[in-house]
């Protein structure tokens, strides 16, 4: 499978387990994840222009993953103090904060298996399970212990699980329509995506060997595009009509730089301010 249709493992679990798994939870907090949602008042029209959306968003783009693998490629140290920490997973109780940092979690786990970091893969691993759980979804998610526990040592064995496992949430999504919380968790994937490799790459000095990550660092704009059309459609929805202003002022924030050379240390800096303002929304 291309490499543009390779997700996170845990998302696509989770994704792909969102409604098949319909138990009743006496928790106030995951009886949210039952509450009806905006997309139970759609017309046939606004699903299926939404489906387009989404699937055009992920057809027309490589997979976010890329850069943290042309970075990893690049020999960039490994920074653990960049990623979210495992301890704020209880706090995240509602709805649409599952879904965001289950997107950047499972960016953070993705990032830890290319460096080869079994400790904080095994963490973010039990973290992800653990926000599986009070989702209702541990059913399906179990359905990946075993391999993941035999093959965490083997990083290409982790890619082609991604593979797989996306392959299931392709399937989840064309055949339950649940785009509002799969919009959620593309968001934070992509948000993290952004953190990371600006985070990293701001006080590199640019050379021909790393010149095509600044580039794509550039192009990130065309996600944010992706997202802000997509979210037009929820913006309904309380949270996503939030998210929505947030990735129009990141986006704007883009599109005021004109070219990938125009990515100097104090633009890059300035970039990450308002990805990190968008991220500590999703994650505190």
């Amino acid at each position: 499978m291309k490499l543009h249709k390779r997700v996170l493992l845990v998302a696509s679990v989770l994704l792909s387990a969102a409604t098949a798994c319909k138990q009743t939870s006496t928790d106030s907090a995951s009886s949210q994840d039952t509450l009806p949602t905006i997309e139970d008042t759609m017309s046939k029209e606004q699903k299926e222009l939404v489906d387009f959306k989404f699937f055009f968003t992920l057809a027309n783009l490589p997979s976010p993953m890329e850069l943290i693998n042309d970075i990893y490629k690049n020999e960039v140290p490994f920074n653990s103090d960049l990623l979210n920490s495992t301890d704020h997973e209880e706090k995240y109780t509602s709805a649409y904060k599952k879904s965001v940092n289950y997107g950047i979690y499972g960016i953070d786990m993705a990032y830890a298996a290319f460096y080869g970091q079994n400790q904080d893969l095994l963490s973010y691993y039990s973290t992800t399970k653990a926000l599986a759980e009070k989702m209702n979804v541990q059913e399906t998610f179990d359905r990946y212990t075993e391999s993941f526990q035999k093959n965490s040592d083997n990083q290409d064995s982790l890619v082609r699980m991604i593979d797989k496992a996306y392959a299931e949430t392709d399937n989840y999504l064309r055949n339950n329509g649940r785009y509002m919380t799969a919009a959620h968790v593309l968001a934070g994937a992509i948000i993290e995506v952004q953190h990371l490799s600006i985070a990293l790459m701001k006080d590199q000095e640019r050379t021909p060997g790393n010149a095509a990550i600044f580039e794509k660092i550039f192009n990130q704009r065309m996600y944010l595009d992706n997202l802000v059309n997509l979210f037009k459609e929820f913006e309904k929805d309380p949270d996503s009509g939030k998210l929505l202003k947030d990735l129009q002022e990141l986006q704007a924030a883009f599109n005021a730089v004109k070219s990938a050379d125009e990515l100097t240390k104090d633009r890059l800096t300035n970039l990450l301010v308002t990805v990190d303002k968008v991220r500590n929304r999703m994650t505190n």
